[in-house]
């Protein structure tokens, strides 16, 4: 008799309690897998993300080389003996020049262009005081006498714009001697925002401003005088 209730014992605990264990280990390890998984594929789409975005620059110069304007004397230049083009200016404090140079979407997203305002204060920062500063951008549509467009607006892929780059000569205290030639090579740092993420892109524009306090020293060279702004 005691060995039939030590059986009916051991079969329940083996029918009963042992399964239920077994199966709520089992459920439990499923759900750590699983989460586990959705985590790993969150963090990998999460990074994912993350090398595309610091990789995506869909802004590029387009159209003809720039075009720029000068309140004081100025050259453009086009030699061997400078790498690239270059636009030589007079060191006179405080005079403008002027780029104008047309920009495309060459990726296949949309994007909206925002304020360049601190990419430009930015360079200011970095660069020599006394070299031409950069101090405002506007943006027009690529027609001819076209009003300039308020910021953010929406630059859709293949799409293009005109931008222009006003800068000064110098800041105060920088009027010094610059007997020699002073360059500054041009990346223009414009800034876009893509999925609500703003981001600043550099833009070579393949262009060295010279400056000097002696400029016919270079007109030697192949000269084209620049229009006044």
């Amino acid at each position: 008799m005691s060995e039939m209730r030590a059986t009916a014992e051991r079969t329940v605990d083996a029918d009963g309690v042992g399964p239920a264990l077994s199966g709520w280990v089992t459920r439990r390890q499923v759900i750590r897998v699983f989460v586990a998984v959705i985590v790993a594929v969150v963090i990998a789409v999460a990074l994912a993300g993350k090398m595309w975005l610091a990789g995506f620059q869909p802004l590029a110069a387009g159209g003809t080389r720039p075009y720029a304007t000068s309140s004081t004397d100025a050259w453009e230049v086009d030699s061997f003996l400078i790498d690239g083009r270059a636009l030589m200016i007079k060191n006179d404090y405080g005079a403008t020049l002027t780029l104008h140079q047309e920009i495309h979407n060459a990726s296949s997203r949309s994007i909206k262009i925002i304020n360049p305002g601190p990419a430009l204060a930015d360079w200011r920062q970095r660069h020599a005081p006394c070299l031409w500063q950069p101090v405002r951008a506007q943006f027009t549509a690529v027609e001819e006498n076209a009003p300039a467009l308020e910021m953010p607006f929406r630059l859709k892929p293949g799409e293009s714009i005109m931008l222009e780059l006003i800068g000064r000569i110098g800041e105060p205290g920088c009027n010094g001697s610059k007997s020699a030639f002073t360059g500054t090579e041009i990346d223009v740092p414009l800034r876009f925002s893509v999925f609500r993420i703003s981001r600043t892109q550099s833009i070579p524009l393949g262009l060295t401003i010279w400056e000097t306090d002696e400029p016919e020293r270079g007109l030697g060279l192949d000269t084209r005088k620049l229009e006044a702004d």
